[in-house]
Formats: structure tokens, C-alpha cells, sequence
């Protein structure tokens, strides 16, 4: 096996498609090898269900995380998968993480939050400073969010001058570096309605928005905005520029959603490795139904990796 080809998946919760995602792949022709970080057990009882009577591919690897450790309990399972899957990609036994859809209410506890895969990993990498939350469609274009998984209230509150040149500096950065796009053309929404309408419904835009922009432009970055966050994902500003880089999250995935459901797919940028996942839940009603289970944003999101990994 050619180990610069493997792509580790993290299984996701039991209790919801993950798994069967994962069985599903099996029927599939790939041109990577995949290796699945979970129960061994599940999977095969999934399998299964789905009608799948032998779980037999070339190109896919099962590493039971239980095996050789004490898993208690589902919310164990779930956090050994995603670790012993980014373990692999530190360790360059795969070139690109893989995750597969995670309950974060289950995965927290009263004394620890877990807001996501994306903070969780970050986290996990030690890495130092706040990653960025990105969305990829058609398989080129790139929505990306200033904030990730937190309430409106604090989406609002981090939207500042500095945070924002930060970010935006990573973000051109990771789309040159780590995506290949030799010039990365970056379109800014605005926070407010109408992007504040000249101050008439807010003046983040030009207390903030506008002065991180100007700096970003004296630094050669090529950014425009802001824009009114309703319009943004125009086709002429899909073809236009690169990514569209918006204030909060469902801000931009209302949108990037009903265009891009079923084959879109989440990219973190300003991680050590490349990570990928689908752009759905656990879909928990859908576990044994093979019929109503699209594993389109699955394949995409391997696709992808493989691609960001070359």
C-alpha cells in the first residue's frame, strides 16, 4: 500500500449515518486508498443493516479504535476515532483527515463545551491560533466565516479591525499556500442588513470592516467589500473571485446550502493538515435506509483531500 495516498475518515456518532457512509464507501471504486478510524463491530452491524453482506475493498483500511483501548462509552468512541485519525496525519501515515458527521450536544459535558470538529482539532494540534471555517462547492468555490460555531451575540462581538486582518491575512495565506491559487480574490459581506446601509442600520462596517479592508489592500491582498450579505453569492460573484468571506455562520451556510446541500463540502484552513467533511448532520432518522442516504458530500469531501494533499 502506498501510504502518500491514504486518506484517514473518522467514523463520526454511532448513532447516526456516519457508519453507514462508511459501509457504503466499500461498493465504491476509489483511486485512494481510506483508512476508517472506529468500532470495527458497528460498522460491520451497519453494514448489515444497509444489506451489505461482505465489507471487502482493496483500498479501504479498518483501524478499530477499540481494540487496544478502554472505549466506555459512545462519547469516547466518537473522540478517539477523530484523534486517532489526526494522529495518523501528523504522524504522515495519511495525507488528509476525513470527518464524518458528530452530535456536539452528546460530545459535551458540564464542564467541557464542544463546539465542533473544527475548534475540538485545532485544539487536539495544539495549534495557536483560530483556524478557518470554509466551505467548498462545485468543487472550486469557496465560502468561508469570521466565526465559527458560537451564539449571534458572540459572533457580533468578535467582528473587530484587528480580528479581521488576522484572519483575512490567514485565509489569503492558506488559499495561496495550501489550496495552490496563485492570487486569491476575496469578496467581504457586510454584518448588517444592506451592510449597514451608510451606517443607517449599524456602523460595524465602517467603524470595523472597512479599516481592515483598507490595511489588507496597502498589504496587496486583493479583497473587495463589504457587500450586502443577502446578494453575495450571486453566479457573478461566484466567478468572480475565489472565496466570499462572510461575518458569521449561518450567515454564509443559509445560503451555501440550499445551493450546495447535498454535494458541499467543509474545508479547514490554517491547520497543519488538510481536513475535509461532509456539509450535513448525523441524520439520525436515515441510519439502514440505503435508499434515502446520499453519500455525495462524502465523496466529495475525500475527493478534496486527495486533491489539497498532492
Amino acid at each position: 500500500m502506498n501510504q502518500v495516498e491514504n486518506l484517514a475518515v473518522s467514523a463520526g456518532d454511532p448513532d447516526g449515518i456516519g457508519y453507514d457512509l462508511c459501509a457504503l464507501l466499500f461498493e465504491k471504486q476509489l483511486k485512494y486508498h481510506v483508512n476508517i478510524h472506529g468500532d470495527k463491530k458497528i460498522l460491520i452491524s451497519r453494514a448489515k443493516l444497509l444489506g451489505i453482506k461482505k465489507l471487502r475493498n482493496e483500498k479501504i483500511t479498518i483501524f478499530d479504535v477499540t481494540k487496544n483501548k478502554k472505549v466506555k462509552n459512545n462519547r469516547e468512541l466518537v473522540l478517539e476515532s477523530i484523534k486517532s485519525a489526526a494522529k495518523s496525519c501528523i504522524n504522515k501515515k495519511s495525507v488528509a483527515l476525513v470527518t464524518l458527521p458528530v452530535n456536539k450536544e452528546k460530545l459535551s459535558t458540564p464542564k467541557i463545551l464542544f463546539t465542533g470538529h473544527t475548534e475540538y482539532i485545532a485544539k487536539f494540534l495544539r495549534v495557536n491560533h483560530e483556524p478557518i471555517m470554509t466551505f467548498i462547492g462545485n468543487k472550486k468555490f469557496i465560502v468561508a466565516t469570521h466565526t465559527t460555531h458560537m451564539s449571534l451575540i458572540s459572533a457580533i462581538k468578535n467582528v473587530k479591525k484587528n480580528s479581521l486582518i488576522k484572519k483575512l491575512k490567514l485565509l489569503h495565506s492558506s488559499l495561496k499556500n495550501q489550496l495552490k491559487i496563485e492570487d486569491p480574490k476575496i469578496l467581504v459581506t457586510g454584518l448588517n442588513p444592506h451592510a449597514g446601509e451608510n451606517n443607517l442600520f449599524g456602523n460595524e462596517e465602517s467603524k470595523y470592516i472597512i479599516p481592515a479592508i483598507n490595511k489588507l489592500k496597502e498589504l496587496e491582498i486583493s479583497i473587495d467589500g463589504p457587500i450586502p450579505a443577502d446578494t453575495a453569492l450571486l453566479k457573478e460573484n461566484m466567478n468572480k473571485y475565489d472565496c466570499i468571506y462572510y461575518m458569521y455562520h449561518d450567515q454564509a451556510l443559509c445560503a451555501f446550502k440550499t445551493l450546495f446541500f447535498d454535494t458541499g463540502v467543509n474545508l479547514t484552513l490554517g491547520l497543519p493538515i488538510i481536513r475535509t467533511s461532509v456539509d450535513h448532520g448525523t441524520a439520525e432518522k436515515l441510519i439502514g435506509k440505503k435508499d434515502k442516504i446520499s453519500i455525495k458530500s462524502f465523496l466529495n469531501a475525500l475527493n478534496i483531500a486527495q486533491k489539497f494533499s498532492q
